[in-house]
C-alpha cells in the first residue's frame, strides 16, 4: 500500500507537462470577496483572533464545525487549498466564509503540481476570514526560501514559495505566515526578520498588528532565534508567558503556531483540541485595541490600569464555550 502511495505521488510530476504554467506573482495573487458583509466591530468588545494550520480542508467538515464553535472574530488559515484534488476540488477559504457567513481572502503560496483539473491550477496557500471588511490584502512573497527543496521535491512538486499573508480588518494589521519547515529556526529568523521590516516600515509601525501563524519553530522557544527577533521588537505572546510548555501539533512537543501582538493588550489566550480534522490545533487570543498601550513585561490598558492577565499556556485545553 505504501509502495504504491508512493507511485502515485511520483506521477504528480507529469504535472509539469500538463499543468497551467503560472509565474510566481500569479500563485501569490490575491482573490476573495473581501468586503460582501459589512459591519463594524464593536468599540467594547474584544477582539477574537484565530490561527490554524487545517492541513488543507481536506477534512472539511471537522474543520468548518471546529470554526463554528470558536464563533471568533478573525480566522487566520494555513494550508488552505483551492481546486486541489486532495481537497476535493473545493475552494475552501470561499466555502469557509460562505458557511460561516463571512468578509474572505486568499492568497496562494504554492502552486500544487499534479493535483489539478480541466485545466484550473492548484493552489494552496493562506486564508484570512473576517467578521468585518477586509482592506489592503497583499501578499509577501519572502526573498528567503528553500525553492529547491520544493521544485525537484518528486512526492510533492511545487511552484512558488513561501509567503505572509498582510491585510487590515477591525482596526488591526495582520499577517498570516507559514514560515519554511524545511529548514532550521536560523533559517525561519530570516523570514521573520522580513515580515519585521514591513511592519516597521513608518507607514504601519503604529498599527495594532498580530503576527500568527505556522512558525514551524524546531526549537525550544526560549532557544529559537525566531521568538527572540519578535519578542526583542515588543512583541507579546498573546497566549500568555513561555513558562509553561505548550503542544499546538499532533507530532511535535515544542509549539509550531503561535500569536503574537504588538500594540495590542492581551485578555486570554488557549490552544484548542480538535481530534481529527488536522495535525495542528487552532490557537485562539481575545485582545483589546487600545489607544495608549505600553507594550513590555507590564501590559497597561487604555485608562492605565493593569490588563487582565493572559491565561497560562496550556492552561485551557478543550473547546471555548460558545459567546
Amino acid at each position: 500500500m505504501v509502495a504504491l502511495m508512493m507511485l502515485f505521488d511520483l506521477l504528480r510530476l507529469f504535472g509539469y507537462a500538463t499543468d497551467p504554467l503560472l509565474g510566481r506573482e500569479e500563485v501569490h495573487a490575491i482573490i476573495g470577496e473581501p468586503s460582501r458583509i459589512d459591519q463594524a466591530p464593536a468599540p467594547d468588545r474584544p477582539l477574537t483572533v484565530v490561527t490554524w494550520n487545517i492541513a488543507q480542508g481536506a477534512r472539511y467538515e471537522r474543520v468548518r464545525d471546529a470554526l463554528a464553535l470558536l464563533n471568533a472574530d478573525v480566522y487566520l488559515l494555513q494550508e488552505v487549498d483551492m481546486d486541489v484534488r486532495r481537497s476535493s476540488y473545493r475552494q475552501v477559504a470561499r466555502d469557509l466564509a460562505h458557511d460561516l457567513g463571512m468578509n474572505w481572502v486568499f492568497a496562494g503560496e504554492f502552486q500544487e503540481i499534479g493535483q489539478s483539473r480541466r485545466n484550473v491550477p492548484a493552489l494552496t496557500g493562506q486564508a484570512l476570514l473576517s467578521r468585518y471588511p477586509i482592506l489592503n490584502a497583499v501578499a509577501l512573497p519572502f526573498a528567503n526560501q528553500a525553492t529547491l527543496r520544493w521544485r525537484l521535491d518528486p512526492f510533492q512538486p511545487r511552484r512558488g514559495g513561501r509567503m505572509a499573508l498582510r491585510a487590515e480588518s477591525a482596526g488591526v494589521l495582520v499577517y498570516n505566515a507559514h514560515i519554511e519547515s524545511a529548514k532550521n529556526d536560523r533559517f525561519r529568523h530570516k523570514q521573520i526578520h522580513e515580515m519585521l521590516v514591513d511592519h516597521l516600515d513608518p507607514e504601519r509601525a503604529h498599527w495594532p498588528v498580530v503576527f500568527a501563524g505556522d512558525f514551524n519553530t524546531g526549537m525550544e522557544p526560549e532557544e529559537s532565534p525566531v521568538i527572540r527577533c519578535l519578542t526583542n521588537e515588543g512583541f507579546v505572546d498573546a497566549l500568555g508567558a513561555m513558562t509553561v510548555s505548550r503542544q499546538t501539533s499532533v507530532r511535535h512537543d515544542q509549539p509550531l503556531d503561535w500569536i503574537f501582538i504588538r500594540n495590542l493588550a492581551p485578555r486570554q489566550g488557549r490552544v484548542i483540541n480538535v481530534p481529527k480534522a488536522s495535525d495542528h490545533f487552532p490557537l485562539e487570543a481575545a485582545v483589546t485595541i487600545t489607544s495608549r498601550i505600553l507594550v513590555a513585561d507590564n501590559v497597561r490598558s487604555d485608562d492605565g490600569g493593569a490588563a487582565p492577565a493572559p491565561l497560562a499556556r496550556g492552561a485551557a485545553q478543550g473547546p471555548l464555550p460558545p459567546r
